[in-house]
């Protein structure tokens, strides 16, 4: 057997530098700020000019059975502007808003169109394309306003050379207020100008993140909304999870009865026809309790490997590198495995891990054709992520309540993810994410 085993552990390291710095800065600068309020003016106008044309046009018409597919149409208008709008504030700010839409149940079209419409964001959707025209009009003339100050007073000697005068505060013809005219007031003008640019470009900064705190409350699911999913989430997972149990049980009940259950039965026939053979044939009955020792190793071997697939000792002596590596050694296809834990996770984690890298390493030895794998095992923050690849057929799938659907039941009970990518041109690749904190 050529099996390749290299593993590496560490508590420690350089801190990496941090990921998307410089575009997190980018997005904070006063000019992208100023962008925003600005693009909010154009698109709430156009948006709302749309929204209210198809809806009044639609609804007028609807008693002709015409306006329905108007209204469809103002529908998918006003969703994929929200869906645009979350793009265009994570352009700006690199501000992440989930989408809050509940999950289409299958079913007919009318079924399916009914769910829609009863979203409760949907319709958020809507009051949000209609608000942002007034709050875009109120940002486009706090934006112009705040510029036009700070650059107007700074272009005052370019005023003063054209015109001989400049009046700030007042008029020019009757002299009253502030006339600038002499290039030492011009000057002064300026720098009050430049002074003015910094508080007036951060007062566009909050009133952006304003406009970002509004959407996330408005483009968002609700708290109740979020608790209501979970409740579904874990319903479903314990349900899998039950049912996997079930299946596990059904399994184990199985290998009893066709494996160690038969051969205990045949070694207390032998020992038996041996008790009865010791005084008439002992030869008979050496030849016997020699084929019950063969047996009775044969069954400690199974019910070795039976218990393995509950829980193996070296997981619990040794912790999840030391299983892996177990594994990964017994595996016929070579295994490069890396291993970097933090601490140790906690026991439900770890027990979690190790059957997802069992059963995946168990698919490429029996299944995927494969000639190299590989096993990365990290923690990151608080969760522990899993890359199992090997370069074999592809083509595995997440079906039923065993094997990798079995995987994603267990992960999902864990409030983890599990994703297989597995194209049928060669090469499955299993992610995992468990949360440690449990």
């Amino acid at each position: 057997m050529s099996t390749a085993v290299t593993l590496e552990t560490s508590d420690s390291g350089a801190p990496l530098p941090p990921r998307g710095a410089f575009a997190r800065w980018w997005a904070s600068q006063p000019w992208m700020a100023a962008g925003f309020l600005i693009s909010s003016f154009v698109i709430g106008t156009a948006l709302f000019t749309i929204l209210v044309t198809l809806i009044a046009v639609g609804g007028g018409l609807v008693i002709t059975l015409i306006g329905i597919p108007i209204l469809v149409i103002a529908f998918q208008v006003w969703k994929g502007a929200a869906i645009l709008e979350r793009r265009r504030i994570k352009f700006f700010f690199g501000k992440e808003i989930p989408t809050p839409y509940r999950q289409i149940p299958p079913g007919t079209l009318f079924q399916r169109a009914r769910a829609q419409i009863a979203d409760p964001a949907v319709w958020r959707d809507l009051i949000y394309d209609f608000l942002l025209f007034p709050i875009g009009v109120a940002e486009f003339v706090i934006a112009t306003v705040l510029l036009s100050i700070s650059v107007g007073l700074m272009a005052a000697p370019s005023y003063f050379w054209i015109g001989g005068g400049v009046s700030l505060f007042g008029d020019t013809s009757t002299g009253r207020g502030w006339i600038v005219d002499t290039w030492p007031e011009a000057l002064a003008v300026m720098v009050i100008g430049a002074l003015l640019i910094y508080p007036c470009s951060w007062v566009l900064v909050w009133i952006s993140r304003g406009h970002v705190w509004f959407a996330e409350v408005m483009l968002s699911s609700s708290r109740e909304e979020e608790l209501e999913e979970r409740v579904d989430v874990l319903t479903k997972s314990r349900t899998d999870v039950m049912e996997a149990m079930l299946l596990e049980r059904r399994r184990i009940e199985r290998d009893l009865h066709d494996g160690a259950q038969q051969r205990l039965v045949s070694l207390a026939m032998n020992l038996g026809m041996a008790k009865e053979k010791m005084s008439s044939d002992p030869d008979a009955a050496q030849d016997l309790v020699n084929q019950s020792h063969e047996e009775a190793k044969m069954v400690l071997g199974e019910l070795r490997d039976l218990v393995r697939g509950i829980h193996p000792a070296v997981l619990t002596d040794r912790g999840l590198d030391a299983a892996i590596s177990s594994i990964a050694g017994r595996c016929p296809v070579p295994v490069t495995v890396s291993v970097l834990l933090k601490e140790r996770p906690a026991e439900a984690v770890e027990s979690t891990a190790y059957f997802i890298v069992a059963e995946c390493l168990t698919n490429v030895a029996k299944h995927s054709n494969a000639t190299r794998a590989s096993v990365r095992v990290m923690q990151e923050g608080q969760s522990l992520l899993l890359d199992i690849w090997d370069d074999g057929s592809g083509g595995a799938t997440m079906t039923g309540s065993h094997g990798l659907g079995g995987l994603a039941d267990r992960v999902a009970a864990l409030d983890g993810k599990f994703e297989v990518v597995s194209p049928r041109d060669g090469g499955t690749r299993v992610y995992a994410e468990i949360p440690c904190g449990l």
